[in-house]
């Protein structure tokens, strides 16, 4: 079921050094391989999308210089359509530097460019009708807020990726939500609570659906009756996480697109996001659809 999804914010040129434990303090840390990928919340999303069977186009925008040549090129080469980016003259292009530890853990510092216009007049909201579903980053409030807000108004499903260290407004991108996902720490920043319950308690004020993921906790959800539903992490070693989240909201909001229901796609991403983990290299490591139905089916 080739099914059509559009991702709207950011994608990145993430630089990734390995190293064998995170610092924490002033000091040098030796990295042990340096590797440079896409990334980028949205970018990423799509390219998971592409990887499982879906037609995903990436609505961002990206500075023209080299990174974001190289941003463009590498989502064109994952078969992710890219006409409708928007290139912004004399902009910078937002970049990551990725800290990865032999556990699994990371650390990443973001350079998100101010040269790139906020503005989203110029997304290409005509073209939502013949979509099946829109994901949307909160790096970008305003287009998401825009695509979010058509995708509903078509009847859509508008899926929310709600990351911690994002615009403080992200909570208008929840309102305009039908699925937000969050990240724990997302939930925690946005909705000012550290108990991921009273989050979500919080969070249902403003979206039909929400969720937060866990980590190795699994992840919560308000169900259709208003209760708190769990579903615990499929066990696998992690590998490299960076990336995991935005592979799952990928997989989610292609999993809706195809007419899963709510928590068959919690399943289908949350499967989806921990063969990601159990291997490394980036985009390298997402999986494809015959490895997820597998492991579904193993349960």
């Amino acid at each position: 079921m080739n099914v059509r999804v559009a991702c709207v914010g950011g994608a990145v040129l993430d630089r990734v050094y390995e190293v064998a434990a995170l610092p924490g303090t002033d000091g040098k840390s030796r990295a042990s391989s340096y590797r440079e990928f896409g990334g980028g919340m949205a970018g990423n999303a799509a390219v998971a999308i592409a990887r499982l069977g879906g037609q995903a186009r990436w609505w961002g925008r990206v500075g023209d210089d080299a990174i974001g040549a190289g941003v463009l090129a590498g989502l064109a080469a994952e078969g992710v359509a890219t006409a409708e980016a928007r290139v912004v003259e004399g902009a910078v292009s937002s970049h990551s530097l990725v800290l990865s530890d032999a556990e699994g853990r990371r650390a990443i510092v973001l350079y998100r460019s101010d040269g790139l216009d906020p503005d989203a007049s110029w997304l290409p909201l005509a073209a939502v009708g013949g979509l099946d579903a829109v994901l949307a980053d909160n790096r970008w409030i305003d287009g998401a807020v825009a695509a979010l807000t058509a995708a509903r108004a078509a009847g859509l499903p508008a899926v929310l990726d709600a990351d911690a260290g994002a615009d403080p407004r992200s909570r208008e991108a929840v309102q305009a939500a039908s699925h937000a996902i969050f990240s724990e720490p997302g939930l925690a920043e946005i909705y000012g609570t550290s108990d991921p319950d009273e989050g979500l308690r919080h969070a249902a004020a403003d979206a039909p659906f929400v969720a937060v993921t866990l980590g190795e906790a699994g992840l919560r959800w308000r169900d259709a009756r208003g209760g708190l539903a769990s579903l615990p992490a499929f066990p696998v070693r992690a590998v490299e996480t960076v990336g995991a989240g935005d592979v799952f909201h990928g997989a989610f909001a292609l999993a809706l697109a195809e007419g899963q229901p709510p928590e068959d796609a919690l399943r289908f991403a949350a499967a989806t996001a921990a063969l990601k983990c159990r291997g490394s290299g980036g985009r390298a490591s997402y999986p494809g659809r015959t490895a997820v139905e597998d492991l579904l089916r193993q349960g």
